[in-house]
Order: C-alpha cells, then structure tokens, then sequence
C-alpha cells in the first residue's frame, strides 16, 4: 500500500477523507434538526402552554361573565321582590285605610231609615260595637272598638236609640254618650233644646234649631211659636187639659206672656207629624208632669202654682247653686212676709224686654228701677202677675223647700260670683260696697 492510500498528507498532517468530513457534516445538520425539533416542540410546549393559558383566560373570562350575570340576576330579582314587597304593603296599607275610612264614615250616607238598637246596660265597646254591626248602623265593629278607643270614647248609656246608617262613628258615639230612652220610641226628625231660665222669646228663637244637627234647622218659625202661645183658644184648650197647672195663670192684659214660665226648659223631640201647637203642648205636659209632685205642697202652703213658679224665676237666675237658691228664695219669702219690696233686677230687666241679653256689670248698676211696669219690684210689693223665665226643677224645689234664714238681703260678689246675705240693711251696704261698687271702680 502506498503512503496516499494509508492516507497520510503533506506535511504529515493526516488527509480527511470527503467521506469522513461528510459523515460529521451530517452529524452537524443532525444536531441542527435535533435542535431545530427541540425548538419545535419548545415553540410547541410554549404555543401549548400559551394556548392553555389563554383557554384558562378565556374559561376565567366566561365564569367570570357567567357570574357576572348571576350577579346582576340575582340582583334584578332581589329587586323585583323588595320592589314587590314595597308595592304589597303600600297597597296593603291603601286598601286598609281605605277600608277603616269607610268604616269611620256613614255605612250609607243616602239612608234616611231609623233603626231601633237596644245597648244594654254594663255593655263595653267591643260589645256595643258587635250590636251595632248586626243591626246595619255600622260597617266594622273590630273599627268601631279600636276607633272608640282611639278617640278616648267611653262612658256610653244603655237604653234604646233611633239610629241611621247615615251617621258616622261620631255622631253614633255622641248619641251613646247623651243616653237612650227606657222603651222604645218613635225616630224623630230632630231635636230642640229649651235652655233653663228661657224666656218665651228666646225660646222661639230655640224652636227654629236642630240640636240634633248644627247644619239643619227645624220647620218651625219664631212667629209660629210666638201666635201659638198667644192664642186665647189654644190657652183655653190647655187649661181645660192641664187644670192644676194652669188654674191660675196671670190675665193677658197684665202679663206679658201668659204661659210665660210654664214650658219646661228641656230636650224635646220632633216628629214629621209634630204641629207647632204638638210641640208647645209637649213642653206645658213635661212642666205639668214635674210640678204633679208638688201640688199638695203647694196648696198646704197656701200659695198657687202661679206664685211658685213666678218666685222660681226669680231664684233661676239670682242664684246658681242649690244652696244659694234656697237661700235667696227665704230671702224673698222674708221680704214678702215683711211686705217688703222684691227689689230684684230680674224682674226689671224682664219689663224692659232685656232680660237673657248680655249685659254690663254698669249697666245692671244703673238699671232704671222707676220703670212704670207691673213687672217692677221695686215700686211694687208682692209678686209679678207671673214668671219671668222657664225656671229649673232646682229652683222649683228651692222654691217650694227654701232654706230657713233671717236673711233679708243679698248680694253676689261681681267677679267670684259669691253670694253674700245679710239681716240688715246697714250690713247689706257694705257688701254693696265691697264685692260691687269698689269693682266697678277698678
């Protein structure tokens, strides 16, 4: 073998075979790929890694809208029930008031029926409330007892009532507070009022209201009452009718009025067929009933029911206790045995048309006492020719049952109201002086 074919070059550096050098070279390109395949799988493993990091974004992203949503449903529900609730209740609340409304106001305003309810005696709100309901005159007795309660109504009368269901719970709590009737009566269509120590005057005025309701009058006139009680054949029917009381009324040609004094000032009813000469008959039979009790007396005593009830008006409105009522009725009784002047202003007031006008304390001071009228007690000894006013039962019964004084003078404080007496006149003018002169000074 040759020393090319063992392959060994110039300079005795050893000749790489092309064969050998293409060997390494493909061991190169090799490594390359290997590490082109490495890279690969890298960019591959990293795009994979990539790729599952932006799926865990992209799931993240979607539970996140997921709950999201669920949020924001779960808040438009919470909403919708609160808001639910909210209108539940206001309208819960609405339609509460409006029934409680209704049933504080008329069950039914356009009823003109009465109806006859019996409240018995020891009954409670509640109790009361359950019989009115029953009967129609209400629409709720749970409203009525919470309402009564409410309005601190209490104290309501047993009895019989005429009831509407046009009344309201307060104009039904007013009537069970005033009282019913023992038995059952007649509806009326209203009612009036005749005050104590009324003047007949006065008392036409009081003919012509309801008091059974502010905003309504009655059908009567002033000048109807005024003709009736003045008229001699309805006076002469009366008399026939009611002989104790009426026996001895004063003559019209001295008196103002003569049935003056004897209409009984009370509540009286009025019905659809009640007549003006019904109504005045209704008050002369009441004072007929009440004196019944008395007549004997009366005539033991040596008097007339006209003379006990013209000095009864007299104590109506000289005093206003029982006490004094009976004091100032021995008073008057002193002075007449005495054959002493009345000498009350009561009497002179009557004369001049004035009596139950509102006056001042001057004025009363100053009262013309030289009046030239039958009426005046102070140039007149006795009595009027009859009262002055309707009197009360309470000056009734002073009068008839007074007190047993030596007093001969009395005399009220102007501005306490006490009355203060006296047996003489010297002790009299002191009192003059000091509970009326020294006022009027001041």
């Amino acid at each position: 073998m040759s020393e090319q074919q063992i392959g060994v070059g110039f300079a005795g550096i050893p000749d790489i075979p092309d064969n050998i050098t293409s060997d390494d070279s493909q061991v190169d390109d090799a490594d390359m790929q290997t590490e082109e395949n490495v890279q690969a799988e890298e960019s591959v493993v990293n795009s994979s890694a990539e790729t599952n990091t932006d799926l865990e974004k992209n799931v993240g992203t979607k539970r996140k809208r997921k709950r999201q949503k669920t949020d924001s449903l779960a808040r438009r529900i919470a909403l919708f029930l609160i808001t639910a609730i909210i209108i539940a209740l206001l309208a819960t609340g609405f339609f509460v008031y409006r029934y409680v409304d209704s049933a504080v106001g008329a069950l039914d305003s356009t009823s003109t029926e009465y109806v006859t309810v019996e409240i018995p005696e020891g009954s409670g709100n509640k109790y009361i409330g359950q019989i009115l309901e029953k009967a129609g005159v209400i629409k709720s007795a749970t409203v009525f007892n919470y309402y009564t309660k409410f309005k601190n109504y209490s104290n309501f009368q047993s009895g019989y009532y005429n009831l509407q269901a046009s009344m309201d719970l307060d104009e039904i709590c007013k009537l069970l507070k005033q009282g019913g009737t023992a038995e059952p009566e007649e509806p009326s269509l209203g009612k009036i009022l005749v005050t104590e120590g009324y003047t007949i005057k006065q008392i036409s005025e009081a003919v012509t209201k309801n008091t059974a309701d502010d905003d309504s009058s009655t059908p009567f006139t002033a000048d109807d009452f005024l003709s009736v009680v003045q008229d001699e054949s309805f006076i002469s029917k009366m008399v026939e009718k009611y002989p104790e009381l009426l026996a001895n009324l004063p003559s019209a040609d001295e008196a103002t009025y003569q049935l003056e004094g004897y209409l009984f000032p009370a509540t009286y009813s009025y019905y659809e067929d009640t007549s003006m000469e019904d109504l005045v008959e209704q008050m002369i039979s009441t004072m007929d009933s009440y004196m019944s009790s008395y007549y004997d007396t009366i005539s033991e005593k040596g008097m007339t029911v006209n003379e006990v009830l013209t000095l009864a008006s007299l104590v109506e409105k000289e005093g206003a206790t029982d006490d004094d009522r009976r004091n100032i009725a021995s008073v008057f009784y002193n002075r007449l045995n005495a054959n002493m002047a009345l000498q009350s202003n009561i009497a002179i007031l009557y004369a001049m048309g004035k009596l139950g006008e509102e006056t001042t304390l001057s004025a009363d001071a100053s009262i013309d006492t030289s009046i030239d009228s039958p009426y005046n007690v102070y140039t007149n000894t006795g009595l009027m020719p009859g009262p002055v006013d309707s009197p009360s039962l309470s000056a009734i019964e002073a009068t008839v049952n007074p007190s047993s004084t030596d007093y001969y003078y009395f005399v009220a404080d102007v501005k306490t109201g006490t009355v203060y007496y006296s047996e003489t006149y010297e002790e009299h003018e002191a009192n003059v002086e000091k509970y009326v002169n020294s006022q009027l000074d001041e």
